[in-house]
């Protein structure tokens, strides 16, 4: 836990559906995003980290719980959390901070901001003629029936108004707006949640050429080592997602360039936010925060979006923490993290002697002796996947096909190993599948009695959830200690 003297400010900003390697963060030189480069150069980037679930609801409930969704119970998209859970903004709540979201949040149901105590919400059309943004923008444009407003063609895939009137724009606005309005000497927490690149891709028409779509990560379509059961079962059905008239296949280029400039846009949104800060007198005492859900397929290996797929572009996620003094400005780090470790890091800045599940804080994590370093890291989308990576190597299992699969890791890329059958794979599966049986038992809670805890147990157990001691929960849900139970 690291001491500060007065209270940080922290702002969380994530993106939704984003992938690492359109980013200069991982090495894209196509889109101009200098202030996430900015981030960079004042931060430590996380070139390991991954997703709690690759689908937007189960992620972001576990950004707001520490948990993985078996736990919180949002497995999918539009399911209520379980009850009685406790939420990262109700902490600093109770810290004393002022909180506020800004965008979207994507829980069920929609306006529920998990103890926020500011949120104005741009949900993606669930809160139909009361979504705010919708709202703000018919005050603009009494003709307007839906939040798009795009023509939605190959050639017209942009925003029909003005950059200005983007939701983009209008999320960054409500967030400055109201970081503007907290008394300089009062601590705040702000939770800025941009919306793209996640379709439909409609850039403002000011951004048409601002990438380079040489530069761009060209679409996979090798199918080195066979195909998953989920991937065999998705690939006829993922073009249906392709809104008309665009063909997946044919216009895969043009929705790449709408992607990547749905990017640059919202790095100029990320600049507003910065420069308000340095205006209001705040960025020096401001640690940043920066993430996505997950990422997007975008056409690779013919899938599209997200879901219980193996693949990097869809799992991995971009991670920085920049403008903190306990820094190394310009750093990266390949520890094993995630979105999961978002509310652990918010708390730790914030000075609290508090855990959040099982979430630990990115400034113990990008140390060269980490207290809670990670040998394994894991993510699930309900019972479709279960997924579990160590620094060289990704190994997914499908529940109820009796199928696996083994990929090499080397940055944003993956390498299919096989399906199965290769000494390698074989021998890697079984080391694989005994983690996979610990994160089981992990998160139904761990039930061991005195006579069957020998020393090399214990240990495990504890590197598994954390080397922490320090706990200031009660419940089971709440507290990942309280579920190691040892029994006589």
């Amino acid at each position: 836990m690291s001491e500060h003297q007065d209270p940080r400010d922290v702002v969380v900003i994530l993106c939704d559906q984003l992938r690492c390697d359109f980013l200069s963060l991982y090495g894209c030189r196509a889109i101009p995003t200098p202030n996430l480069d900015r981030l960079a150069r004042e931060g430590v980037v996380f070139d390991r980290a991954i997703t709690a679930s690759a689908v937007c609801g189960p992620a972001r409930a576990s950004m707001m719980t520490g948990l993985y969704p078996a736990q919180h119970g949002v497995w999918t998209n539009d399911l209520p959390f379980r009850p009685g859970l406790r939420y990262l903004p109700e902490c600093m709540n109770e810290l004393g901070y002022h909180t506020g979201a800004f965008g979207k949040l994507h829980h069920a149901p929609a306006l529920d901001a998990k103890g926020f105590g500011t949120a104005r919400q741009m949900e993606e059309g669930r809160l139909g003629a009361d979504e705010p943004y919708f709202k703000w923008l018919q005050t603009r444009h009494p003709e307007v029936t839906d939040i798009w407003n795009t023509d939605y063609t190959p050639q017209t895939m942009q925003f029909r108004f003005a950059a200005e009137e983007h939701y983009e724009y209008w999320i960054a606005s409500q967030a400055i707006d109201w970081m503007a309005s907290i008394a300089a000497d009062q601590p705040l927490f702000a939770w800025v949640s941009f919306q793209g690149p996640h379709g439909p891709w409609n850039p403002p028409r000011e951004l048409r050429g601002c990438c380079d779509a040489a530069l761009l990560p060209r679409v996979r379509t090798d199918k080195e080592g066979g195909a998953s059961p989920i991937e065999q079962h998705r690939t006829g059905q993922d073009p249906e997602i392709v809104a008309p008239p665009l063909d997946p296949v044919r216009d895969n280029e043009a929705i790449r360039v709408s992607y990547a400039e749905m990017i640059a846009f919202i790095d100029r949104q990320i600049g507003r936010v910065l420069d308000a800060l340095e205006k209001n007198g705040r960025l020096e005492n401001t640690t940043i925060i920066f993430s996505a859900d997950h990422g997007d397929m975008l056409g690779d290996f013919g899938l599209w979006g997200k879901g219980a797929l193996s693949r990097s572009a869809q799992l991995s996620v971009p991670l920085v923490i920049a403008n903190h003094p306990d820094l190394t400005p310009g750093s990266k780090s390949e520890a094993l993290t995630g979105n999961l470790d978002i509310p652990g890091t918010v708390l730790d800045i914030a000075g609290a002697p508090l855990e959040i599940g099982l979430s630990r804080s990115l400034l113990d994590l990008m140390g060269p002796e980490p207290k809670q370093a990670r040998a394994a890291n894991f993510s699930e989308l309900g019972d479709g996947i279960k997924i579990v990576e160590t620094a060289a190597y990704r190994y997914c299992y499908y529940p109820f096909s009796g199928c696996g699969e083994l990929l090499r890791l080397d940055g944003c890329a993956d390498e299919r190993v096989t399906i199965e059958g290769s000494a390698e794979y074989e021998a890697k599966e079984r080391e694989f599948l005994k983690h996979l049986l610990d994160f089981e038992a992990l998160k139904n809670g761990v039930l061991i009695r005195d006579a069957e805890m020998p020393p090399t147990t214990r240990a495990r157990i504890l590197h598994t959830l954390s080397t922490s001691t320090n706990s200031a929960r009660s419940g089971w849900w709440n507290d990942p200690r309280s579920m190691f139970s040892s029994k006589s």
